[in-house]
């Protein structure tokens, strides 16, 4: 489409910003049926969203009373990466507009639509920030918008930078902050390093899903920049997955589960690399920060720490400029796109 202006959209799971908003949260997310197919389909799907909603509002509510100001950091973080890359653009000489929307808490998708249209976009960039493609996350993400784009903006244009967990600066980023951590510990004596995933539940990847491959790829090009830096020689790493709930059989194996055999190996001092998440959220600053290391601690590990979020780093905000760059040029050269 001749003159289009991209806008682009970082989309993320999203997060209750106050205990106020987790109920809502919740009920949107179970809403889902591609990650909850309820019995009932379609008609009975809100009915049981709202009763799990309202079942599990009060733990869930517990664990962000805990954090810092209440809530989830996740849209502050998102909107500082958004921001930051909006600049870096700038200074490309490419003025697009950078908005965010979550899945399941405000804003959503039609937000994130209505403020690039009102900021002059008429055609979409979409970027998950999950590193790994997986049809619970930036399947759903870009499903949602999608359907918003189809029914209020089915003129504009939509490209789909759909994953990226195999870019190297990405990967950079990860090695330059494990490197910063294991320096800390003073010496390799008795250290691990543990590389942890969200988990998935494991039907999805019989389906076809390249989640789970993703992330093993994802790790073997963080160790590839690792060993480029010198480091991880002598030093063993492990892989293990969080956030398994409810009866189905997820992936593992669970983080508890190889934190016993890390003790068992003798390892009594962890560094813990999160490779799918890139922004502080429940399940850095709650699960890994609070349970895990209390799992650790009681299992005999001395020293339990984690890397510095990527957040709003400024090598991370390059590596979003990299792959908006990499996608936009040709269709830029291509379509005539307004800078």
């Amino acid at each position: 489409m001749k003159g289009s202006k991209p806008g682009i959209v970082l989309m993320n799971m999203g997060a209750p910003g106050s205990v106020r908003e987790v109920r809502a949260f919740l009920f949107r997310l179970f809403q889902d049926r591609e990650l909850f197919p309820f019995p009932g389909g379609r008609i009975l799907q809100p009915f049981f969203a709202g009763l799990v909603a309202l079942l599990r509002a009060p733990r869930v509510e517990h664990r962000y009373r805990v954090l810092p100001g209440g809530g989830s950091p996740l849209l502050a973080i998102t909107r500082e990466q958004a921001s930051r890359l909006e600049r870096k653009l700038a200074g490309e000489g490419l003025r697009f507009p950078v908005e965010v929307a979550m899945r399941y808490s405000r804003p959503l998708s039609g937000d994130a639509l209505r403020s690039l249209e009102a900021r002059g976009a008429n055609a979409i960039i979409g970027l998950p920030l999950y590193p790994q493609f997986s049809r619970a996350t930036s399947g759903s993400s870009l499903r949602a918008l999608r359907s918003i784009l189809e029914r209020d903006f089915p003129s504009w244009r939509f490209w789909v930078i759909e994953s990226w967990h195999g870019d190297s600066g990405f990967h950079r980023s990860i090695a330059k902050r494990v490197a910063s951590g294991l320096e800390k510990f003073g010496g390799m004596q008795g250290v691990g390093v543990l590389f942890i995933a969200h988990s998935l539940p494991v039907r999805f990847v019989e389906e076809g899903d390249p989640y789970v491959r993703q992330v093993e790829e994802t790790v073997e090009g963080i160790r590839r920049e690792l060993a480029d830096l010198g480091f991880l020689k002598g030093v063993p790493a492990f892989l293990a997955y969080q956030g398994q709930v409810g009866p189905v059989k997820w992936v593992g194996p669970a983080v508890p589960t190889v934190l016993q055999e890390m003790v068992w190996k003798q390892i009594r001092r962890v560094l813990v690399v999160p490779v799918s998440f890139v922004s502080d959220h429940l399940e850095t600053l709650y699960e890994i920060d609070l349970q895990y290391r209390r799992v650790a601690l009681e299992l005999g590990i001395e020293q339990f720490e984690r890397i510095e979020s990527l957040n709003g780093g400024e090598d991370f905000v390059d590596v979003l400029l990299g792959l908006v760059l990499r996608a936009c040029m040709p269709e830029q050269r291509k379509e005539g796109w307004q800078g």
